[in-house]
């Protein structure tokens, strides 16, 4: 048995290790992408749209949730790990376009991206349940995505490096803008050998992750949770999992899933975009890269302290959790609230905060505190979708993207006209709101479990 536990601990670090090396590029991307494309937009006006970076997170999210409907389909007539390559290819297909910026490649490759992060989260899904028991679920989800995470601490490197070795450049080409763009002279932009730099090692590190997801084990563990081997056909699979979007176990944590996608959007691109926005914030060329360093360990913090306590004490990866990522989310809004404009997540501003200013020491506050709110709602989210709906796991994870992906397109189509308070002020209200909901349906979950228990030990004795 401990050979077992710690084939799956294996298990859970390479999964975990294969998404560090996509998500590093995928969330360093979103920290940066419209202030990258406002760059090049305004060095050349008929490249890019200069609000390409939320239009294009939109298609991004839109073919996320249509590719949700049918990657259970997939994952049915193939299995995890096939799936997980193919989703890495996706991964690095879209940083390739930065090195030829082409506005039909840049969107073409967003909806590749959103499929691709559709067959990710449906393998990474399938393939902890079948590297899984019961009882290491909640610690292995937690192991992996703790493990994944820390890309934004490498991503936060790479951008501080890169930003080192390009600003010299960088500060040639900011004294030799004409007149015309003294609107926005204290913007933070990129230079073309900046942004080269940046996308060259986020396409790099992705195909890092093709390999480690080619390396990995696939023999599912004894007594796993589900086996990777389906005996369902496509078609079969697609009407499970459209009859699935409607059904009343899942339908009461839309919130849950809603919240993950607003706040998720939020963390990753509209606030990072605000911070560039403010004009008060033009010196300090290493935001981003703090940002993302502690956003990154955030997450990994709280999923070394979700499987810790999971082993303990028994669900906390439930109630526990999702409590605590309330509180975390409701903290960090009100201190994004506090410092940060109004209109800074539409364009740049010189507007006044209502309190105080963004500094390096706030910003990596800010983003740890987002971090270990972020890891305890996607955690709490794997765990119920793998535990409520028994006889469709695949289904319920791909669902709860449906759900999420959705929330995030509406969420990106508005941003170029949503001020910042909007999201400040409504992902607590959601927060508390999905809380509600989730407790009840962790209750019936868990009441279902020791009925199921009651079952199994009754036909032992007899």
């Amino acid at each position: 048995m401990k050979n077992q536990r710690n084939f799956e601990s294996l298990c859970a670090v390479l999964l975990g290790f294969g998404q560090l090396c996509i998500m590093t590029g995928f969330d360093s991307e979103s920290f940066i992408l419209e202030p990258v494309i406002h760059s090049i937009h305004e060095r050349e006006p008929d490249r890019l749209n200069p609000y390409a970076g939320y239009y294009g997170q939109a298609v991004l999210y839109a073919f996320y949730m249509i590719a949700c409907l049918f990657s259970p389909s997939v994952l049915a007539i193939s299995t995890p790990k096939i799936v997980l390559i193919l989703s890495a290819i996706f991964f690095t297909a879209f940083p390739v376009g930065f090195l030829f910026t082409n506005t039909y490649y840049f969107y073409f490759s967003s909806a590749l991206l959103g499929v691709g992060l559709s067959f990710f989260y449906q393998g990474q899904g399938g393939y902890l349940t079948s590297h899984s028991t019961r009882q290491s679920i909640e610690s292995n989800v937690s192991l992996s995505w703790s493990l994944g995470c820390c890309c934004m601490m490498l991503g936060s490197i790479i951008m501080a490096v890169i930003t080192k070795l390009s600003e010299n450049k960088t500060e040639i080409m900011m004294s030799a803008l004409n007149s015309t763009a003294e609107l926005h002279v204290s913007e933070r932009r990129f230079s073309d050998l900046e942004i080269r730099l940046l996308f060259a090692a986020f396409t790099g590190i992705s195909t890092l992750g093709i390999i480690t997801f080619a390396l990995m084990p696939s023999k599912d563990v004894e007594n796993c949770i589900e086996s990777s081997e389906k005996s369902v056909s496509f078609m079969d699979a697609l009407k499970l999992t459209c009859s699935t979007v409607l059904t009343p176990k899942l339908l009461q944590l839309i919130p849950l899933f809603t919240l993950c996608g607003f706040n998720t959007s939020f963390w990753i691109s509209v606030f990072p975009t605000s911070m560039s926005f403010t004009m008060h914030n033009s010196n300090m060329a290493y935001l981003a890269a703090v940002y993302s360093f502690g956003q990154g360990a955030g997450e990994s913090l709280m999923g070394v302290i979700i499987s810790f306590f999971s082993k303990r004490i028994s669900n906390f990866g439930q109630k526990p959790t999702m409590t605590i990522g309330a509180i975390f989310v409701t903290i960090y809004c009100i201190l994004v609230h506090l410092s940060t404009p109004l209109e800074a997540s539409i364009r740049p501003t010189h507007d006044e905060p209502l309190l105080f200013y963004h500094s390096y020491a706030l910003i990596l506050l800010i983003s740890f505190i987002s971090g270990l709110g972020d890891c305890c709602l996607n955690s709490v989210r794997s765990v119920i979708c793998a535990l409520t709906l028994p006889k469709r796991r695949s289904q319920a994870f791909s669902v709860s993207k449906f759900y999420q992906a959705l929330a995030s397109c509406i969420l990106f189509f508005l941003s170029p006209i949503t001020p910042l308070y909007f999201y400040t002020i409504g992902l607590p209200i959601l927060s508390i709101i999905a809380t509600i909901l989730f407790f009840q349906t962790a209750k019936r979950t868990q009441t279902m479990e020791r009925k199921l228990t009651d079952v199994k030990i009754a036909k032992i004795t007899v």
